[in-house]
């Protein structure tokens, strides 16, 4: 049997903390495909930036139009049972609509 030093110990332990934390960022960010139906079903006029973006996580794309004082704001996602995309826009930072569209639509042009 092969005997490690207290140093090696602990680099061992800190390797395979930093792999394990490493692995579990990995698989958080392979989880995120889009918006399931299920998200898209708890969201409700009314609610504000946080709530949507507790239920759906930070948007894809986001733009802002109107003026510097009473901007709109419109996230994007991609939704995950296929392509396209889901539009939400806000009003006074409230959700007001949110609208799937499919492939066909560029939130670019």
């Amino acid at each position: 049997m092969v005997r490690m030093s207290d140093f090696q110990r602990r680099l061992l332990i800190v390797l395979a903390t930093l792999l394990l934390a490493a692995l579990l960022v990995a698989a958080a960010g392979c989880g995120k495909s889009g918006i399931s139906s299920d998200q898209y079903d708890q969201l409700e006029k009314g609610m504000t930036l946080d709530q949507v973006e507790g239920i759906l996580g930070q948007p894809d794309r986001t733009h802002r139009i109107g003026s510097s004082q009473n901007p709109n704001i419109i996230w994007y996602y991609n939704k995950s049972e296929g392509e396209g995309l889901v539009r939400i826009s806000f009003i006074d930072a409230k959700m007001d609509v949110a609208s799937p569209y499919d492939v066909s639509v560029n939130p670019d042009e």
